[in-house]
């Protein structure tokens, strides 16, 4: 009889040889893709260095112009996507309870987002409030209270206003930023934080908040930059608003129309890089990819001039973005002109229809591309359209008030002596949509609406969605649309 137990050692000790020897070339040879913002499958030394860079240009800007400011960032390390922008904003003679409004806080100042790389554009976002307004709605109402508060200004939660003579029976419900109503029988209201209100004559003690990288440009919440990668310039460029009525929020003793500056030595840029590896890992990065491209989104801004009676007789708005691939659109009927720095939101509102004896207004909404229309008939539900919104964009954190006008349950308490409801109801109406007819063809996208919105309503917004595609190589980015 043949004696097979020899051979089958072999075999067995041969094949944990082989294994452990391909185990071994794959922890030395292959990296895991380092750009990514997604779990590192692979338990690497990570070390974070953090550079407090100022502005290589700024400009306050004026009471009709816009102001601006560029920052250039070192070519090294990763770019972590939640590096920070600090900001201050002192207020105008006069303004002594300054506030940032709730929606989007220190957001409310800038105009315009850009990430060069070169002379090529990453990301552009014009009117980069509106669209950080509508973001900002998905946010948990308690992180509005427990976090954003304190980092970006940004505190729209909400509570039940308990009636004067019970505690257990409330009919309202208002802001709720931490500090206590009024509790006298007269109602007297909120006031914001000392802390984060402005006066002019503290100038020192204005608040800084913060705005994220990665909410100023849509692609850092996918990818990392490797900015050691690239062999051209990067810059940040912030574009603000001018420093009258734009700003800020003032109280309803204050003086309005003062002009509200940045603090030129408040504003910096906090940038993380980081660095992955003991030795050579981040060097055979690099090698192994030395032609790489990047998937991302950025945003379209579609703007109109509009009028209650243009949209009552129903507009067609083509929105452009033929041949391009566009997943999604968020449009916003604004009122830019009565929602200044004396509202308690500021100019990034959607006004929904008017509330007629206790009925909705009437809208209509669609979309038409590729020869069809997304809905088979115009939807003018409004919670249709709700449902619609959450399905394009996730649950947004909206009361129904505050939505669609409906059941004025908002308190008419007063946030800093501005009535809670005049503003707040009826103020965040956006229309979200998914797109689900592939790409875009020749004619571009049709936008269909109409309904009898307020006489607040000046300006349609429209921001769309698009997919483009960045290739990083030979240390140049060329950046094209998908």
């Amino acid at each position: 009889m043949i004696n097979y137990l020899p051979l089958t050692i072999f075999f067995k000790i041969y094949f944990l040889i082989f294994i452990c020897c391909n185990k071994y070339k794959m922890s030395e040879g292959s990296i895991p893709n380092l750009i990514s913002l997604s779990q590192i499958p692979v338990n690497f030394l990570q070390s974070v260095e953090t550079d407090l860079l100022e502005p290589v240009v700024f400009n306050q800007g004026s009471a009709t112009a816009d102001g601006f400011t560029r920052f250039t960032l070192q070519n090294k390390g990763f770019l972590h996507s939640h590096s920070k922008v600090f900001l201050s904003v002192q207020s105008g003679a006069g303004v002594t309870n300054g506030y940032f409004t709730p929606t989007i806080g220190i957001g409310q100042v800038i105009k315009k987002a850009v990430l060069k790389i070169g002379n090529k554009t990453l990301n552009e976002v014009s009117a980069w409030d509106g669209l950080f307004a509508a973001k900002s709605t998905l946010i948990k109402s308690e992180n509005n209270l427990e976090r954003e508060l304190y980092t970006t200004g940004r505190c729209m939660n909400e509570q039940f206003i308990y009636n004067i003579d019970s505690d257990t029976q409330a009919s309202t419900y208002g802001l709720d930023n931490g500090l206590e109503y009024g509790t006298a029988t007269t109602e007297v209201g909120l006031a914001m934080p000392t802390w984060a209100k402005m006066d002019t004559a503290k100038p020192a003690e204005s608040p800084t908040f913060s705005v994220d990288l990665s909410d100023l440009f849509p692609f850092l919440k996918v990818n990392q930059l490797p900015l050691y990668m690239i062999t051209e310039p990067i810059n940040i460029e912030l574009t603000f608003y001018p420093t009258v009525n734009h700003r800020l929020q003032i109280a309803s003793t204050d003086t309005a129309s003062a002009p509200a500056l940045i603090r030129r030595q408040d504003i910096k840029f906090c940038a993380d890089y980081v660095f992955y590896g003991e030795s050579d890992e981040m060097e055979r990065f690099a090698d192994a990819n030395k032609d790489m491209s990047f998937s991302f989104v950025d945003y379209r801004l579609i703007e109109a001039t509009v009028t209650p009676a243009t949209l009552a007789t129903g507009i067609i708005r083509n929105l452009g973005m033929a041949n391009r691939i566009v997943p999604r659109i968020i449009t916003a009927v604004t009122d830019d002109v009565s929602a200044d720095e004396l509202a308690i939101i500021s100019r990034a509102n959607s006004l929904s229809p008017d509330l007629t004896a206790g009925v909705p207004g009437v809208v209509k909404y669609n979309i038409r591309y590729n020869d069809r229309y997304e809905f088979s008939r115009d939807v003018v539900n409004t919670a249709r359209l709700f449902s619609i919104l959450t399905d394009s964009e996730g649950v947004p954190f909206i009361s129904r008030a505050g939505y669609s006008h409906q059941k004025n349950e908002i308190t008419d308490q007063t946030l800093e002596g501005r009535v809670q409801s005049d503003s707040l109801e009826g103020s965040f109406f956006y229309l979200g949509t998914r797109l689900t007819g592939g790409r875009v063809g020749q004619r571009g996208l049709e936008l269909h609406l109409s309904g009898d919105f307020p006489n607040d309503v000046t300006v349609l917004r429209s921001y769309a969605e698009y997919l483009r595609v960045a290739r990083l190589s030979g240390g140049m980015m060329d950046i094209f649309n998908a």
